[in-house]
């Protein structure tokens, strides 16, 4: 299961009518009122979203958008968890501790910078869904199979050997 496997494993993407998308799911993971989207085609019973193509392309864009900036955030976080108290008086100590962390634990940036990590596997499981629903997954998958294949002389039907 992914880091984000709680959020999302019983959701599914039709595209077009097109189901995938869920793990394990495929086209036979049950049936029912799809949400969201004019694509239409959702076996009843199931949850998920159905999108017309151009819906799904640009719902794509906008999560990559928003995967991008969460890595962004992400390095910010991060050094916020590196400050340092201005003096080491027992205050200072404390309130760095309690802010980026130390002792008595994460400290709230501390806690942040874990959301933020939350938010991007969440973020990197839907974009890697929606893409697989819009076959651009399938399509690289099999492009590079033809390419290898064509490499190693097995579509021809000729036989390269392992080196040439």
């Amino acid at each position: 299961m992914t880091a984000s496997g709680n959020w999302l494993s019983d959701v599914m993407f039709w595209v077009d009518g097109v189901a995938s998308g869920a793990a394990g799911g495929g086209a036979a993971a049950g049936g029912g009122g799809a949400l969201g989207g004019s694509g239409g085609g959702a076996p009843s019973g199931s949850q998920g979203f159905s999108l017309t193509r151009e819906e799904a392309e640009r719902a794509l864009e906008e999560f990559r958008a928003i995967h991008d900036d969460l890595v962004e955030l992400e390095y910010d976080a991060q050094l916020l968890l590196e400050l340092r108290p201005p003096a080491e008086d027992p205050a200072s100590v404390r309130l760095n501790e309690a802010f980026a962390g130390g002792s008595s634990g994460p400290g709230v940036f501390g806690y942040g910078a874990g959301h933020v990590k939350k938010e991007i596997a969440y973020f990197r499981e839907l974009v890697g869904r929606l893409e697989k629903a819009l076959g651009y997954v399938a399509e690289a998958d099999e492009s590079a199979g033809h390419q290898v294949g064509q490499v190693g002389g097995i579509e021809t039907g000729e036989s390269k050997g392992h080196y040439e």
